[in-house]
């Protein structure tokens, strides 16, 4: 029983025209004199990008902070992104 209502909830939204997505990464970057600016900005970044797509940001998968004449950053997010027609 539990599978047939699986099955009918999946044809379901195929019928309604649900919108299909795509899961992509997008990669944003920072540099500043203080770490947690690099961070901020590296976030701030990638969701831009991701946003820019017309996606939306789902999670942060990857960041990195190092240390150079400045601090660099840089953070990588799933982004969901509605497939083309």
């Amino acid at each position: 029983m539990r599978k047939q209502a699986g099955i009918t909830m999946a044809l379901a939204l195929f019928a309604s025209g649900a919108v299909s997505a795509a899961i992509t990464h997008v990669t944003g970057s920072g540099i500043s004199y203080d770490p947690g600016i690099a961070l901020e900005d590296a976030r701030a970044d990638a969701i831009a990008k991701c946003t820019g797509q017309g996606g939306e940001p789902i999670a942060e998968v990857y960041q990195h902070v190092t240390r150079a004449n400045q601090w660099i950053a840089s953070s990588v997010w799933s982004c969901e992104v509605p497939d083309a027609p």
